[in-house]
């Protein structure tokens, strides 16, 4: 195994809060001078990736690169059927075991950087709020307590994704130590006065095409290998459910536990449906 991949720290993320955390509609984008955007693959070899900034490439594996104190591996969670405490969809591949990690795609991958090898997942009737890909960035501090990484030095995050037809309703979270319910400072801060132990809403940016604009940044994960670059500054609260705000009403990039790529059920309807989806994604980074 290269001295670059380590071992898995793969987890399903069951806890109510982070159920809540799959909310409704509408985020939009910040006003600030860069924005963040999907980009035209260029010839292959020609992926601007720097070693040092590489969180995941998935040439061997789900595991982040062990870089700049950074460890860990991807995983998936579900929205729970708030009813029997069960997953309310299918995954395929289907959730390990345990801890054993979820399996890579080994044939399919972004053939403008790493190639062969990317994480994917098929998703169905996930219909209470949705379900997502997810990562956290550094081992956990206890059972109950994930670990911060001081992201400060970078801009964003970047990555390809592709489908296997076009995804709507997907946005892509950054929780911090205020805004997770595992997070450190957030216990007290996520307590949602309707009963539920912990309601947290992440930092984050939608993609999509939506007929509100306001609500959807106007692009979206297609069904060819694409580059979608997210800027930490463009970053808000979902306005349909706040939740608790980190310092100053925005992501605290010195102690971010992770992001997630979180596909929401289709709002677009009356009543809302399971909004099933297939994706692969590959070459996930930080920018400067």
């Amino acid at each position: 195994m290269s001295t670059r991949h380590r071992t898995h720290l793969v987890a399903m993320l069951v806890a109510t809060g982070a159920a809540l955390a799959l909310g409704g509609v509408g985020a939009g984008c910040s006003s600030g001078s860069q924005m963040s955007a999907i980009v035209d693959a260029g010839p292959p070899g020609t992926c601007p990736m720097n070693p040092d900034d590489l969180i995941s490439d998935f040439m061997m594996d789900n595991s982040v690169v062990a870089v700049n104190g950074r460890s860990g591996g991807w995983y998936l969670y579900p929205t729970m059927d708030p009813t029997t405490g069960d997953p309310n969809g299918m995954f395929d591949p289907p959730l390990p075991m345990g801890k054993d990690p979820y399996p890579i795609d080994t044939t399919m991958g972004n053939p403008y950087c790493s190639g062969p090898g990317s994480f994917h997942t098929k998703a169905t009737n996930f219909g209470v709020f949705g379900a997502a890909l997810a990562t956290d960035f550094v081992p956990r501090m206890s059972d109950t307590v994930k670990g911060s990484y001081d992201a400060s030095m970078y801009a964003g995050i970047s990555f390809w994704a592709r489908g296997a037809k076009a995804i709507k309703h997907v946005q892509i979270q950054f929780p911090d130590i205020y805004t997770d319910a595992e997070g450190m400072a957030a216990p007290d801060a996520c307590v949602l006065a309707t009963g539920f132990p912990n309601n947290c809403s992440p930092y984050l940016v939608k993609l999509g095409e939506d007929a509100d604009m306001t609500k959807y940044m106007p692009v979206k994960i297609g069904t060819s290998w694409k580059q979608i670059k997210i800027y930490f500054a463009d970053t808000i609260q979902d306005q349909y459910n706040p939740g608790a705000m980190s310092p100053g009403n925005k992501l605290d990039l010195k102690h971010l536990l992770g992001m997630a790529i979180q596909v929401n059920k289709n709002y677009d309807v009356t009543p809302p449906t399971p909004n099933d989806f297939e994706i692969w994604i590959d070459d996930v980074e930080f920018f400067r």
